[in-house]
């Protein structure tokens, strides 16, 4: 009986994880929590600041809300695209941008260092799809 319990054991032990917790267990994890940051469209521009909220999904994606300080608007989508230990592309939108008062869709390329998430960001047209502006975004997590 003892041998049969031990056995049991062993087997529950080596069995392969539950998905979800695999998943919250790779690199996904890393970009979870809430950003504050600034989108710089030039050099001599003082940033728009930005705060991003995201969260593994139980399908082991990172998704989340992107919302702009000083904004009345509803929270904006922001999926990952591209996951690594040092590094997070995402698709931000559609949405209503306030610095160009145009609908844009925005994809950004940034760098982990610690807590910080430094990189550049493309925004393009909702309608056509030509880019209207390029710039680069400091962010920092302030709630894991």
């Amino acid at each position: 009986m003892r041998s049969a319990l031990c056995a049991a054991l062993v087997a529950a032990a080596c069995a392969p994880a539950d998905k979800s917790r695999a998943a919250a267990a790779g690199p996904a994890q890393k970009y979870a929590g809430t950003w504050d940051g600034r989108a710089y469209h030039s050099e001599s521009d003082t940033g728009t600041p930005f705060r991003i909220v995201s969260s593994v999904a139980e399908d082991g994606s990172l998704r989340g809300t992107l919302m702009f300080a000083q904004v009345e608007a509803p929270p904006i989508p922001v999926r990952a695209r591209q996951v690594s230990d040092t590094a997070l592309v995402d698709e931000i939108g559609p949405y209503q941008s306030p610095s160009t008062h145009r609908r844009v869709l925005t994809t950004t390329t940034g760098r982990l260092h610690g807590d910080s998430l430094n990189g550049t960001f493309e925004m393009r047209s909702a309608d056509d799809g030509n880019v209207i502006m390029r710039g680069n975004f400091r962010s920092r997590r302030i709630t894991p």
